[in-house]
């Protein structure tokens, strides 16, 4: 490296612990003591020093040589921004058989999906130009129309091209589930995911029927004949309230019983009915972040021991820090990747940039209806470009060293704050993320077995 220009790439910077995290917006990162980073901070870091070497591989010096590697690593980091939609999740009715307490769902009016909305969704996924695509169904309960949702399966399978790599998936709470219904879902590759919050105490204190009775028993049932005589795997969801907050073993537990490889320790959202149960649900963002702290430790504790679980923010944190990739997580996406990244198509035809877009009790979101417009032209929509705008963390925080991969929600944003230029650090789900991600780095620095466990989460399994 003698006797070439080189340059300090323009950096962020946080204390954890006792080091100093450094990182740049194309992704590249280090721990540095106070004396390097002295050193780092006056510019006065000299070409062929270990510190100069040290920095000019992970990304934080660039010169002619390593500048297209750089780029190439800031694309494979931010994919989304180069493709089209690949979520797309069909709202197939509004109805529900059950009452959770944490339902995000404003008050709709009852309605199902047609097959004149369903053939417009399968025109739509058809014309995305993105060879991965996504087609989850969504409710309300999307088994109360199955008619629909056999349709809009048998169909997506029918015309799908050879190049497309076609994802189904089903969310459901499983308590309609026949075994007629498993058999179809299997022959046509259909991905089944539900809700589970943990042991039964936890989960019947949540997601009860609309007599007060809880769902555990049914649901448990459902998921032991899919794995058991189906052989399939079912995806579970917790969502954390404030009951769930001391219960953080438990409920980790219960996934390692039932043989999940991945937890996703989700924050109840303050949307819909859960809006009106916040007093019963919510806590702060700082509540949430000890919790989390605790619960990765443990998770941390079952792989040491031999008992591999991971949890999912982790992972996506960690596919974007450790191997540079857009792990396709829309909330951590910068700007959001809400209608550039999924849409949501509702029964009536109308279609919102996300599934929390939906919930909001108005149509803020709203961008058209699938009956009227095509998909190029919702994908224009300036009501889509100013919501991104609202999105873009630079502009909010734009100092924070987690820039690179963090995000923040611009409809949850604008739904608490009901304004959409945000104060960044009074966002509920900003703060959660950067609690995350300073929690995961604390690990990081923590001891290489850390490192280590983290890297396996990351392997392609």
């Amino acid at each position: 490296m003698e006797n070439r220009r080189f340059a300090i790439l323009p950096f962020n910077s946080t204390i954890i612990k006792d080091r100093y995290l450094v990182s740049n917006f194309l992704g590249g990162w280090d721990f540095l003591t106070k004396e390097e980073f002295k050193e780092l901070n006056s510019l006065k870091v000299k070409e062929n020093t270990p510190l100069f070497k040290r920095l000019y591989e992970k990304g934080l010096i660039v010169d002619e040589n390593n500048l297209k590697n750089l780029i190439n690593e800031y694309r494979n980091l931010n994919g989304h921004l180069f493709s089209d939609t690949s979520l797309h999740i069909a709202v197939v009715t509004t109805a529900c058989n059950l009452s959770c307490r944490y339902c995000q769902t404003r008050s709709f009016k009852k309605e199902n999906m047609n097959y004149e909305v369903a053939t417009r969704v399968l025109k739509f996924i058809f014309d995305v130009r993105n060879p991965y695509v996504t087609l989850e169904f969504q409710g309300g309960e999307p088994l109360l129309n199955w008619e629909i949702v056999s349709f809009l399966i048998e169909h997506a399978r029918k015309f799908q091209r050879k190049e497309m790599n076609l994802r189904i998936a089903l969310v459901s709470n499983l308590t309609l589930l026949t075994e007629e219904k498993m058999e179809f879902l299997k022959k046509f590759n259909v991905e089944i995911c539900t809700s589970l919050d943990g042991p039964k105490f936890l989960h019947d204190k949540n997601r009860i029927f609309k007599n007060g009775k809880g769902s555990y028993d049914i649901v448990t049932k459902k998921i032991e004949k899919i794995r058991k005589k189906f052989k399939m795997k079912v995806h579970l969801l917790p969502t954390i309230t404030k009951h769930s907050l001391k219960y953080y073993k438990e409920i980790i537990d219960e996934y390692a019983k039932w043989g999940q490889e991945e937890i996703s320790l989700r924050p109840v959202n303050r949307l819909g009915l859960a809006c009106r149960n916040w007093l019963n649900l919510g806590y702060t963002a700082e509540e949430f972040g000890e919790f989390y702290k605790k619960s990765l430790d443990y998770i941390l504790e079952l792989n040491k021991k031999g008992i591999y679980i991971r949890e999912r923010i982790a992972r996506v944190i960690l596919e974007k820090v450790f191997n540079k990739m857009d792990a396709g997580y829309v909330d951590l996406m910068n700007p959001c990747g809400a209608g550039r990244n999924v849409i949501a198509y509702m029964p009536d035809g109308s279609c919102f940039p996300c599934d929390e877009a939906r919930m909001v009790d108005e149509d803020t979101f709203k961008l058209g209806n699938i009956l009227k417009e095509n998909y190029e032209d919702i994908i224009k929509k300036e009501k889509l470009l100013y919501l991104l705008y609202t999105s873009v963390v630079n502009m909010w925080d734009y100092n924070s060293a987690f820039l690179p991969w963090i995000g923040t929600c611009p409809v949850l944003n604008y739904y608490t704050q009901r304004n959409f230029v945000p104060k960044i650090w009074c966002s509920f789900i900003y703060k959660i993320y950067n609690y995350q991600f300073r929690c995961i780095f604390e690990k990081i620095l923590e001891n290489e077995e850390n490192v280590k466990i983290f890297k396996s989460w990351i392997r392609r399994r």
